[in-house]
């Protein structure tokens, strides 16, 4: 069914008009009531379609099936919330810890990547949105790397739970339609908790023979015991030196050691010299604190569409299709 509009909409993202389908869709519990919405929603959303922002290969077509294969999950969903059980809590720092959630019973398909989870209390029925570090193709438990703030209810929740307490899950949700050597090169640019979709992402590349794709981090944090997944990322980078390289920038280097990479925020010069430029085969990834993604690569459109490229990325002359912004 869905092959007959891949020859008219051979691109599109994650945009608003995804998220309308998402919405749309989610309310057709029936296959053949979601079948007919795909129909209409691709007929009366065709122009603004072909119109959206493009990012390499991605298409209307992996956007709807994979949302209608989230749907054939017999154990989470995009469209409910699903209580699961904490099987570890694994402390990582002072404030972040790894929470692993169980499966009932093991998932019949692969998570897809990369694509995140709505997690709430259900006490104030406040919702976060979290994405997983566990392998994609992990069948029997999923893992969320979660930082404590002192100003985020949910957050100070999740970390008052003990091994054995109950979490309400809902997802894969997809953020970004990503595709094998979809470019060859791809520069990422995160601050904090903002490495979990790249941590994802990286993970998944590294792990295709078929994928060739180079990449290039710059990581920002406020301290060296902040930067989480450091000793992960850096095993990473040594046994693919050539396909992964990683940059990392502090706000308060350590005063004990030689510290020879970064100081300060993600600067104009650090994106220059270490991310690759502006070609047609580059693609940079952007996640992190707002106030960060604003200075990068300027803020997202209020309807949570990509908005304009501005800031640092718009300086240095990336287009729209280059840049995507978690």
């Amino acid at each position: 069914m869905h092959s007959e509009y891949v020859r008219f909409v051979r691109k599109a993202v994650f945009t608003s008009v995804g998220h309308q389908f998402q919405r749309i869709i989610s309310q057709k519990k029936d296959s053949l009531s979601r079948d007919k919405t795909v129909k209409t929603f691709v007929r009366l959303n065709a122009r603004k379609i072909i119109a959206a922002a493009t990012i390499g290969g991605s298409t209307l077509a992996v956007l709807i099936n994979l949302y209608i294969n989230f749907t054939q999950y017999d154990i989470i969903s995009p469209d409910k919330f699903i209580p699961l059980t904490i099987n570890k809590i694994t402390p990582v720092n002072h404030n972040t810890s790894i929470f692993r959630l169980k499966y009932p019973k093991p998932l019949k398909e692969n998570l897809p990547i990369t694509s995140c989870f709505h997690i709430k209390d259900d006490s104030i029925q406040i919702v976060r949105e979290y994405t997983p570090i566990s392998p994609t193709d992990e069948k029997n438990y999923i893992e969320f790397l979660i930082k404590r703030y002192n100003d985020g209810y949910l957050s100070r929740y999740i970390h008052s739970l003990k091994e054995g307490n109950i979490v309400e899950v809902r997802g894969p949700i997809l953020t970004f339609p990503y595709t094998p050597n979809m470019k060859a090169y791809i520069g990422m640019i995160c601050g904090g908790t903002g490495i979990t979709p790249m941590y994802q992402l990286i993970n998944h590349i590294l792990c295709n023979p078929d994928d060739k794709t180079k990449l290039y981090m710059i990581y920002a944090n406020v301290t060296k015991q902040d930067i989480l997944l450091l000793r992960e990322l850096d095993q990473l980078s040594q046994e693919h030196p050539d396909r992964l390289k990683i940059f990392y920038t502090l706000d308060q280097p350590p005063n004990d050691e030689l510290w020879t990479q970064g100081v300060g925020y993600v600067s104009h010069n650090a994106i220059k010299n270490f991310i690759p430029g502006p070609q047609e085969d580059v693609l940079i990834l952007v996640c992190g604190p707002e106030g960060m993604i604003r200075y990068v690569s300027g803020d997202k459109a209020r309807d949570l569409s990509q908005g304009p490229v501005g800031g640092v990325l718009k300086n240095l002359g990336y287009k729209q299709h280059q840049v995507f912004k978690f």
